[in-house]
């Protein structure tokens, strides 16, 4: 897609909802920690940006999506929606990293950045971006599940100099020694990742019937005993 190209970006992996649409160099987006309602806004939510945009949603080149990780129920929320919408008006589809796209949006803050997302039952999503002086960004260390105690030698071992994500605050982790900045993933790091990443992005645009979700975790469900005890997915 070019940079021109009219984008429609959404991602339900956390309890934050955001979605986003490009037209040319003008941005329309909103985000809002919702919980587990998403499913209740994010159709509303993109037409009213459609609206704010100008624009009918047959008039987008694209739709982006966050393939996770993260929830069961969020990721199948933007996996639904973004098929559903692929094939009503026969678009293609992006799938997206949450992780990735972050990092991607803090690309300046560090040479080696990780992401560490709240996966609840005590473990993060994460992984480990670089960028480099030639404006390369790569995966260092792909999406994968995390202890909070094993967090400070993995980034020590990987050379991390900058941390980001929702776990920041939510777990012990030792990361006094790391440059670190609290953030939740937004639609629009996902079309800034999009367009600053152009030659990969294009590699990865898919059919609708190609979507299917991030999981990184198998466990997908609480036992009775786990719901006593207040864990979450």
């Amino acid at each position: 897609m070019s940079a021109q190209s009219v984008l429609l970006a959404f991602d339900t992996a956390t309890e934050y909802c955001s979605v986003a649409i490009a037209v040319d160099n003008q941005l329309f987006s909103k985000t809002e920690k919702l919980g587990n309602a998403h499913s209740e806004y994010l159709l509303p939510w993109i037409d009213e940006l459609a609206r704010e945009a100008n624009i009918r949603l047959k008039n987008i080149d694209g739709i982006i999506f966050s393939a996770g990780p993260g929830s069961f129920t969020g990721l199948r929320i933007a996996c639904g929606v973004a098929q559903g919408l692929g094939y009503g008006l026969d678009k293609k589809l992006l799938p997206t990293s949450t992780l990735k796209t972050l990092a991607f949006h803090y690309r300046q803050q560090g040479q080696r950045i990780a992401v560490l997302n709240d996966a609840r039952m005590s473990e993060c999503y994460a992984a480990i971006y670089e960028s480099d002086d030639h404006n390369e960004f790569k995966t260092i260390c792909s999406e994968q599940l995390i202890k909070p105690n094993q967090v400070f030698d993995w980034l020590t071992l990987n050379r991390v100099d900058f941390v980001t994500g929702t776990a920041i605050g939510v777990y012990d982790m030792r990361l006094e020694t790391f440059q670190t900045e609290y953030s939740h993933p937004k639609a629009d790091y996902m079309i800034e990742w999009c367009r600053g990443c152009a030659q990969e992005a294009d590699k990865l645009w898919i059919e609708p019937d190609k979507a299917a979700p991030l999981y990184i975790r198998d466990h997908v469900a609480l036992t009775i005993n786990e719901r006593r005890e207040g864990l979450k997915l």
